[in-house]
Order: C-alpha cells, then structure tokens, then sequence
C-alpha cells in the first residue's frame, strides 16, 4: 500500500491522489459559493433602497453612503486575516461561525430604527461575511482535485460575477414589493441552508490558538 493511501478520516486518500471528487466534495464547493454569493451580493443589494432606507431610519443624503461603505471597510479588513483564522479556527469551525455570525447582523440591519443601529450591523456582516469570499477558494483548493479545480474556480467565480449584479435587482424588488427590512432577512434562510451544507460536508478540522500567541498583534 503506498503511502498516500494511508490516511484516516473522512478523505483515506489524500487530494492529490484522488481523479475525482467525491458528491460531499461538491456539496463543499456548493457551500462556498453560497457563502461566497450572499456576501458578494449584499455589497450592493441596498443600493437601489437607499433612498426609502435613508428615509425610515432618518439619515441624510451623506450619512446614508455609511450603509455601504462601513460594509465594504469591514469586509476589506477581514479577508486578508483570513488565512491566519482559519489556522486558527479550522475551516469549517470558521465558516459555520461567518455563516452564523453574518445572519444575526442581518437580523439587526434589518430591524434598524437609526443610523447607528443600521452601521453597526453593516460592520458585523461585514467583518463576517468577509471570511465567506476568500474561503470559498480555499475549499475548492484542498478539497478537489487538480483535475477538477478548474471547475470548481469557474463554479466560485460565477458567485462573483452574479453576487454584485442581482444584489441591486433583488434588492429593489424585494423594497418594492415587501420592503426594504426584507433586503436582510432574506439572508436568514439562505444561512440556516448554508450552515447544514457546511456541517455535512465539511470534515471536523482541529484549531490551533497558539496562533493567537504568535500573531503580529503589534503589525
């Protein structure tokens, strides 16, 4: 038997070895490119809002560019911690808690009575949906193999394509027809789907906290 047959745990042979990837491998890249679509896609799903959001919560013209841009801040700051959370963390253990964490701050935006209320929860999502983007690669890298990886990265990359374009669309249909509050609850359900995707075909990976030691806390 060669040494790349010896292995425990879910995955026996390791990527590499593998010419196919097996449908929990799938079901992986599939959670990570929902996770990847719904962040992407609440970049812009207020923008056609803003107007009637800006309104309810009694914000001006000014304030209300907050909405987005404490989103996109928050976002930009966490992806390149991302690597060292999920050192950290484990993978799954990481995106179970983005996925979880992301759908409460939804739930906040969407019952904002004031600015500060609606920002507070745009940086939450923010800081948690930023860990859904980067990862959704990281899944298609150790989860198929090299044969396939070039259909998982064009499956990834449709979420970034289609993420900020129907963002928009839904979002204005959604304030048009029911109303705005519903632009972040509509993240609610799709979380609950993502967080059982992510427990059934994400193996349990073990953290290492030592990390918390060893980060350049001063950088």
């Amino acid at each position: 038997m060669s040494q790349a047959a010896v292995l425990s745990g879910p995955d026996a042979v390791p990527v590499a070895a593998r010419e196919k990837a097996s449908f929990a491998d799938w079901l992986a890249v599939c959670a990570g490119m929902i996770g990847s679509l719904m962040a992407l896609m609440d970049i812009s799903i207020v923008n056609s809002s803003l107007p009637v959001i800006q309104g309810e919560i009694g914000a001006t013209t000014a304030e209300g560019t907050w909405v987005g841009t404490s989103y996109l801040i928050a976002e930009i700051i966490v992806i390149p911690l991302c690597a060292w959370l999920e050192r950290m963390l484990g993978l799954r253990r990481l995106l179970v808690i983005g996925a979880s964490v992301f759908t409460t701050f939804s739930v906040v935006c969407g019952l904002a009575t004031n600015l500060e209320m609606m920002i507070a929860g745009r940086i939450g999502q923010g800081l948690s949906g930023g860990v859904l983007i980067p990862t959704a690669m990281t899944i298609v890298a150790v989860r198929l193999p090299p044969s396939q990886q070039a259909i998982g990265l064009a499956v990834t990359a449709m979420a970034a394509l289609i993420g900020p374009v129907i963002g928009p669309l839904l979002g204005g249909w959604l304030t048009g027809n029911y109303s705005w509050h519903y632009a972040f609850f509509i993240n609610v359900p799709i979380c609950i789907g993502l967080v059982v995707l992510l427990m059934a075909a994400l193996p349990k990976s073990r953290g290492n906290f030592s990390e918390l030691r060893n980060a350049d806390w001063l950088g």
